[in-house]
C-alpha cells in the first residue's frame, strides 16, 4: 500500500462562540487528516481481492442461513416471527460468531505488516500525521468495511417484512447488529496490535485469530468451573464480562444491552489501540 498521495489540507473552520480561531483549527485539522486515512485504508481494502471474496463467503453464508430457516415449517406455515429472527440471529449463532471472529485479522492483517514489510510505513510516518491519527485511520477505515459486511442482515430482515409480512422487532435486531459491532471493534483493534508487532501478514492474522478464538472459548470454559455473582472477586467478575459469546447470546441477541458489556468492548478497544499506537512510536527510537 502506497502513500505518496498528499494528505487532504484541512478546511477553514467557524470558531464556536468562546473559541477562538486557533483552537478551532487545531480540531479541525487532525479529523481532517483521520478522516483521510480512513479513507484510504477502507480504499486499500475495496480494491484488494481478498475482500472481496470475505464479502462473496459471508454473503453467501448469511443467505444459506436465511434459506434454511425459510424452509423451517414453523415460519412457512404459522409466520412464526419471534421464531424466525430468534433462529436468524441465534439459530445460526456459531457459524456468525466464527466469521466475525475471522474477518477482523483478515482486514487488519496488511495494515502494519505489509507497509514495515515494503517500507512505506516510514513514508507515511514522515507525514504530517500523528502516531496515532495513522493507528486510528486504519481501525476506523476497517470498522467501516466490517460494518458494510453486516448490512444484509438488515436487508433480509426488511424484505422478508415486505415479502411474508413479517412482524420484525427491529430493537432486537440493533442489539444484535450492535453485539456484532462491539466484538468486531474490539478483534479490529487486536489486529492492529499483532499486525503492528511483525512483517509477516500470516502470523499476524494466526496470531489474531488465536485471540480471538481464545476470547470465545477459554472464559466460557474457566466460568463454567466457577459461580460468579455480586459478592465474586473482581477477577471472575472481569471473567464474566469477557465471556463475549455468553454476552452476544443471552443478552444482544436477544434485545437486552448491559452497560457493564459495552464497557468491556469499549475499554479493551482503547486498550489495544493504545498499545498499538505505542508500538509505532517506538520505532522512532529504533
Amino acid at each position: 500500500m502506497s502513500y505518496t498521495t498528499e494528505l487532504a489540507p484541512a478546511k477553514t473552520t467557524l470558531a464556536e462562540p468562546g473559541q477562538s480561531m486557533a483552537d478551532a483549527a487545531s480540531i479541525a485539522v487532525p479529523r481532517s487528516r483521520l478522516w483521510t486515512l480512513a479513507k484510504k485504508e477502507l480504499f486499500s481494502l475495496v480494491v484488494s481481492p481478498i475482500s472481496w471474496i470475505i464479502l462473496a463467503l459471508f454473503y453467501m453464508l448469511r443467505g444459506a442461513e436465511t434459506v434454511q430457516l425459510l424452509l423451517n415449517p414453523a415460519v412457512a406455515q404459522n409466520g412464526d416471527v419471534d421464531g424466525f429472527v430468534m433462529g436468524y440471529l441465534i439459530g445460526a449463532f456459531q457459524s456468525t460468531l466464527y466469521m466475525a471472529v475471522l474477518v477482523p485479522p483478515i482486514l487488519t492483517m496488511r495494515a502494519f505488516a505489509e507497509e514495515k514489510r515494503t517500507g512505506s510505513l516510514e513514508l507515511l510516518m514522515t507525514a504530517p500525521v500523528r502516531d496515532y491519527e495513522v493507528v486510528l485511520g486504519k481501525w476506523l477505515g476497517a470498522w467501516v468495511f466490517y460494518a458494510i459486511l453486516w448490512t444484509p442482515t438488515v436487508l433480509i430482515l426488511a424484505g422478508l417484512q415486505l415479502w411474508l409480512g413479517l412482524d420484525i422487532a427491529y430493537g432486537q435486531v440493533f442489539t444484535s447488529c450492535l453485539g456484532m459491532m462491539s466484538l468486531g471493534s474490539l478483534l479490529l483493534a487486536a489486529g492492529l496490535f499483532t499486525s503492528s508487532l511483525t512483517d509477516n501478514q500470516l502470523l499476524a492474522s494466526l496470531t489474531s485469530i488465536l485471540f480471538g478464538l481464545g476470547l470465545i472459548m477459554v472464559p466460557p470454559q474457566l466460568a463454567a468451573t466457577a459461580h460468579v455473582d455480586v459478592d465474586s472477586p473482581f477477577y471472575l467478575v472481569l471473567l464474566d464480562q469477557a465471556n463475549v459469546a455468553r454476552q452476544l447470546q443471552l443478552f444482544f441477541f436477544r434485545g437486552h444491552v448491559d452497560t457493564g458489556h459495552l464497557a468491556f468492548y469499549v475499554s479493551t478497544t482503547v486498550l489495544f489501540l493504545f498499545l498499538t499506537v505505542r508500538v509505532v512510536e517506538s520505532r522512532k527510537w529504533r
